[in-house]
């Protein structure tokens, strides 16, 4: 009975919270989108794999060329974009982490997308939209206010994100990011 009541006190406390600020119930289950998500650079995490270590070449996989591939690679408990020049036949990361298993939920990727030897793009059932513009060299991970749909090339150098608003059944809103995904920019009618 006291965890009823615990239970009972703490959902009136958070209720009474939510009123004494003037937002509703119907209010605080809808998402508002940013207007501009900037992009943080990427950098590597301690116990994980070093850009350019070898991986077997197993996971998702998006070939620019008949030579240059780009794959979601999987080692040391982490994701990483990887890159093939030789058709296939070997893969070496080609990022930093960009998730670690069960430490970084928002930032889980699950796709990866290229439209060229430099620009790839990896995204997918995270928050995080990862982006490299010079083959790898550099990410930019931009974190968004619900789950990434899809990534895709928009006009000319532009990269377009699809994200699905909170809760999952939210809105879906249109970003365009210019620069290499360091800024993404929330289109009009989002």
């Amino acid at each position: 009975m006291r965890g009823r009541t615990l239970t009972a006190v703490g959902a009136a406390t958070a209720l009474a919270a939510t009123a004494a600020v003037g937002i509703s119930g119907a209010a605080a289950a809808k998402p508002k989108p940013a207007k501009t998500v900037k992009g943080d650079l990427i950098t590597a995490k301690p116990h994980t794999l070093k850009p350019g270590s070898k991986v077997p070449g197993r996971g998702i996989r998006v070939f620019v060329s008949a030579g240059v591939g780009w794959e979601l690679a999987a080692g040391k408990s982490a994701q990483y974009a990887a890159v093939t020049t030789d058709g296939g036949k070997t893969w070496r990361t080609a990022s930093p982490a960009l998730h670690i298993n069960a430490a970084q939920a928002p930032l889980a990727v699950t796709q990866i997308g290229a439209t060229s030897a430099k620009v790839a793009y990896a995204f997918g059932s995270g928050q995080v939209a990862d982006v490299t513009t010079d083959g790898g060299k550099h990410w930019y991970g931009a974190l968004f206010n619900g789950t990434v749909m899809a990534v895709v090339p928009g006009i000319g150098k532009q990269l377009v994100a699809f994200v699905n608003g909170f809760p999952s059944s939210g809105p879906t809103w249109q970003y365009v990011s210019k620069n290499g995904g360091r800024t993404w920019k929330l289109t009009p009618g989002s």
